[in-house]
């Protein structure tokens, strides 16, 4: 799936919880992709949401009080100023109507646009168009960012994980994170044969001053090329890393590396909610037993409550075997009402490596099943549709 496709992230800043929920229902309502919308009354709040969730555009209710409209535009403007900053505005006559006045005042400050309520769907689908990741007024070159989840363990999601890292590390080296966001049970680094001696409790620790340079610091080089940021050794002080940290983290890192892989917990909890935020694509990952079927039966039922964009989901069965009374891949498809994305087949290869802490796709074998499934993966991540925008130097 392209940038094209991801859902829009937005800001919706407004004076009552009513009108930034009639804003943000105008918006879900407006593009086939729902957007994401963070709506907050609060301005230290849309501050902090402009700074660690990073939204392509922000719909800000002007309240017709000049001072206090200029000083919101000011401080979202300063932390960030790749955003595009929307008016939204009462008609003319209404109770907190703007004049032309305060509208030449505000696009001086940065506003780059006025819609006025109730916003028409033809505006906003304009606007989404030019905040589209890929569009020519995107200017900051970004990172791709794919997740594996499941909500079962014993799966092999962290030998996906390891091996997509790697395979993508051998085409870009030094330019591919791998990011162990399993908190409490992360084997990332063993599977890569690295001791961590710093983790993501390290850029936890350091989060208010963590930067592009600081993150490279931390993560752990590996001889295949990718960098690892490992899961914290101490499973009780892992618990301290909350997702607006982790959303900061992830972020950072779209900006620094060509590819950031992450792997995740086998539980749906609040960390893991903000990695599907953030990524542009999540690999669901299971494999042809029929509990795990059933499990991630529920996996994507509870993502579909939540309105995940399903042109986000791909669905890999790993260690596929032919045994009798196994789901066969209809069978998956079937209850899972969606295609199979990738088929990985059973490999005595893969565990034995994962044992020895050398990922299989260090050692690629030209005619095996195993690779050749493995690299229609990578290809599906390393998609040239979903390659950063690379950044250029206005003259």
């Amino acid at each position: 799936m392209s940038d094209a496709l991801a859902a829009i992230k937005l800001l919706v800043f407004a004076s009552s919880e009513s009108v930034g929920q009639e804003i943000a229902e105008a918006c879900r309502g407006a593009d086939e992709i729902t957007p994401q919308c963070f709506i907050t009354t609060d301005l230290t709040r849309a501050v902090d949401v402009s700074r660690d969730r990073e939204p392509q555009g922000g719909l800000i209710e002007l309240t017709g009080d000049v001072q206090s409209d200029r000083q919101a535009i000011h401080e979202l403007r300063a932390v960030a100023p790749e955003m595009v900053l929307v008016g939204v505005h009462a008609a003319e006559g209404e109770p907190n109507s703007v004049s032309s006045a305060e509208i030449v005042e505000l696009v001086r400050q940065g506003v780059t646009d006025f819609l006025r309520r109730p916003i028409p769907g033809r505006d906003l689908r304009q606007l989404f168009e030019r905040l589209r990741p890929g569009a020519k007024t995107q200017r900051r070159g970004v990172g791709s960012c794919v997740a594996f989840v499941s909500n079962k363990g014993g799966v092999g999601k962290s030998t996906l994980a390891v091996n997509t890292a790697v395979s993508l590390a051998a085409r870009y080296p030094d330019e591919v994170l791998l990011i162990d966001a399993s908190l409490q049970m992360g084997v990332c680094a063993a599977m890569l044969n690295l001791e961590p001696k710093t983790t993501l409790l390290d850029a936890f620790e350091q989060r208010q001053r963590l930067d592009e340079t600081l993150i490279r610091q931390l993560a752990l080089p590996h001889e295949s090329g990718l960098l690892l940021l490992a899961a914290p050794t101490d499973p009780v002080a892992a618990s301290d890393i909350d997702d607006q940290s982790m959303t900061r983290l992830l972020n950072l890192s779209r900006r620094t590396f060509r590819y950031v892989v992450v792997d995740t917990f086998p539980l749906f909890d609040q960390i893991v909610m903000t990695v599907l935020d953030i990524v542009s694509r999540a690999f669901v990952v299971l494999d042809n037993v029929v509990p795990t079927v059933l499990s991630a039966v529920q996996l994507l039922k509870l993502l579909d409550d939540l309105q995940y964009p399903e042109q986000r989901t791909s669905v890999v069965i790993n260690r596929f075997q032919r045994i009798t009374g196994n789901p066969g891949v209809e069978d998956v498809a079937r209850s899972l009402r969606m295609p199979i994305d990738h088929v990985i087949p059973y490999s005595r290869r893969a565990i034995a490596a994962a044992n020895a802490g050398q990922p299989f796709a260090l050692d690629f074998v030209r005619f095996s099943r195993l690779h050749r499934a493995m690299r229609d993966l990578v290809e599906t991540v390393d998609d040239p549709a979903l390659l950063p925008v690379v950044e250029t130097n206005a003259k």
